[in-house]
């Protein structure tokens, strides 16, 4: 039955499997932890909060968050990407 399968599929099907393979467990991050993040964030200079609005400012990208979760999520792929 393989035999019949093209080559590119196969090639196809080895590589899926090998980024799951690769794929690590994803990032999860509760309220009570973000809200730690946020002010170590804050403490570091990262994070400012702009109190008027209720919302945060990532200080090296200039995106604006309403929630601690949003705000870590972002800043974890932006570092991610920086690094």
């Amino acid at each position: 039955m393989d035999e019949m399968i093209p080559e590119y599929e196969r090639f196809e099907c080895r590589q899926l499997a090998t980024n799951r393979d690769r794929r690590t467990d994803s990032l999860c991050i509760d309220e009570s932890l973000a809200h730690d993040l946020v002010e170590d964030l804050r403490t570091a200079g990262v994070v400012n909060g702009i109190p008027a609005a209720q919302l945060l400012a990532h200080s090296p990208s200039g995106a604006v968050f309403e929630s601690n979760q949003a705000l870590v999520y972002f800043h974890v792929g932006w570092e991610a990407a920086s690094g």
